[in-house]
């Protein structure tokens, strides 16, 4: 909640820039990448730490960044399209940023509805955890929408690929590790 509080606040308090509905949109979308960012990185912390806590917030920490994602397109419609669903049809077919971040978010959608345990039970763990690996390729559409939304400096965008590539290597390392 304290980005939304610190939001908030900028918001009223006025400093949120020149045009405050981009930034409230950027905000939200870079907000809902990190959290994003930061799930997938609570299983290595988790494999080199063995501290059960950190997989506790695992699912909290996924459903935040869901929602802050959906945030990011709410924003997105009501703060820069203004709700003109025609124009947002148009966007959505013409550029492909906004073709990648709604089939990341689409990807996102199935994740938090299964989420919980009940729906976990009823799927049992294989087919969940295959499910939830959806997470990685949400993930890589995020980073690319950021990436083709950047005009100028890209050192964020770069760090933001070099850290979902890390943590996509070490997945896979470990998987490969664990079979043998």
């Amino acid at each position: 909640m304290a980005p939304a509080i610190w939001l908030l606040w900028r918001w009223f308090e006025g400093s949120l820039g020149a045009n405050p509905p981009e930034a409230v949109v950027h905000f939200t979308g870079l907000t809902g990448l990190t959290l994003l960012l930061v799930t997938i990185g609570f299983s290595p912390a988790f494999r080199l730490t063995k501290w059960p806590g950190i997989m506790i917030a695992r699912r909290q920490m996924g459903l935040w960044a869901f929602f802050w994602l959906l945030a990011h397109m709410v924003a997105w419609m009501g703060l820069d399209q203004y709700w003109d669903w025609p124009w947002i049809m148009r966007d959505m077919m013409d550029l492909a940023y906004v073709r990648y971040g709604l089939a990341a978010l689409i990807l996102l959608l199935p994740l938090a509805l299964t989420s919980f345990k009940r729906v976990q039970q009823r799927m049992g763990p294989r087919a969940w955890h295959w499910l939830h690996r959806l997470i990685y390729v949400s993930a890589a559409l995020g980073v690319t929408h950021f990436w083709i939304l950047t005009r100028a400096d890209y050192l964020l965008p770069t760090l933001y690929a070099t850290a979902l590539c890390g943590l996509v290597l070490f997945r896979l390392i470990d998987a490969l590790m664990h079979r043998q």
